[in-house]
């Protein structure tokens, strides 16, 4: 009966699948070009700091980068963003939760456990640059790991406790835009309580997902899906929840002279598809994994407070 009610409503429109993108190396280092020359027209005195800064950057990068290509990710890019930082974007049709937990730790890990290495070797030595190479990355990707969002440690609290809890996600992201805004403000940081305004946007367009979503869920209509797997049905609820929650789209298919705004519509609704992501990170794991990010945090901290007390008291 399902399939004969479905022939009401017309078919949905093709969605070209994007293409793997060519040159993405290319687009990567100019990245790197336009973030040193940002960096430098601000602290032009600091190109050291800089070199340094783009090693630690490039690490827990390419540590994203490889997990992703290893599990099968698409399009997997890396850009950096000028006095913000970098990242890594992919995507696949269905994820699998231990996976997703190994791609997020693949990059604050290598960066921890190099660093480490080099606060040894540089502190026992007395190798200043090793010293300062391992405390950026320290400060670096141990920041990354605070439960906030869009930091890899927010991420990796969803992905293991909060993936199907869209409300909290919400909350979250809300918080954690105000905890940047007022983390900015209390270091006197315009960078930081700018960064905090943006990630305020992403929860706009969030909340916005999140209506569009209690909509479909009141109607019993299945988002958690390919647009592939998508029914003609579904499509079309989908596609007048988004029209309902976007005013600009509507408008702009009321205004536009193009015959053909399908495609755009269609984007739109794949856009509030949930890829279906395999819960299959038991509690045990998850408790390792859990472990694993507190030590991280705690481990690099204590190395550096242990040093710190030991150099007060041999100057005693």
């Amino acid at each position: 009966m399902e399939n004969e009610f479905d022939s009401f409503y017309p078919p949905k429109p093709f969605l070209e699948k994007e293409r793997q993108k060519q040159g993405h190396i290319a687009v990567t280092v100019f990245s790197i070009v336009l973030f040193a020359i940002a960096f430098l027209f601000f602290f032009d005195e600091q190109f050291v700091f800089l070199i340094e800064l783009l090693a630690v950057l490039l690490v827990h990068e390419f540590g994203h980068y490889l997990m992703m290509k290893r599990f099968g990710y698409e399009n997997v890019r890396m850009l950096f963003i000028p006095l913000m930082g970098a990242f890594v974007h992919g995507s696949k049709p269905e994820y699998r939760q231990k996976e997703s937990i190994l791609v997020i730790l693949a990059g604050p890990l290598p960066g921890i456990a190099i660093a480490v290495a080099f606060w040894l070797i540089g502190m026992n030595q007395h190798i200043n640059w090793m010293v300062e190479v391992a405390f950026l990355s320290f400060v670096l990707n141990v920041v990354n790991l605070f439960p906030l969002l869009p930091l890899d440690g927010g991420r990796l609290l969803n992905v293991m406790f909060f993936e199907r809890m869209e409300l909290f996600q919400l909350i979250f992201a809300f918080c954690s835009s105000l905890a940047m805004i007022a983390l900015g403000w209390f270091v006197d940081s315009y960078l930081l309580m700018g960064f905090g305004f943006i990630m305020g946007l992403q929860v706009r367009g969030m909340h916005r997902k999140y209506m569009v979503h209690k909509s479909l869920r009141d109607s019993n209509v299945e988002y958690r899906t390919t647009y592939d797997n998508l029914t003609d049905k579904a499509y079309h609820f989908i596609r007048k929840e988004v029209l309902e929650h976007t005013p600009g789209l509507r408008r702009f298919m009321e205004e536009s002279e193009s015959e053909d705004t399908s495609t755009i519509v269609a984007g739109e609704v794949s856009n509030m598809l949930v890829p279906p992501h395999h819960r299959d990170a038991g509690i045990g794991y998850r408790l390792f994994i859990l472990f694993v990010w507190i030590a991280s945090i705690a481990g690099p901290v204590y190395l550096i407070l242990t040093d710190e007390i030991l150099n007060i008291f041999n100057g005693l």
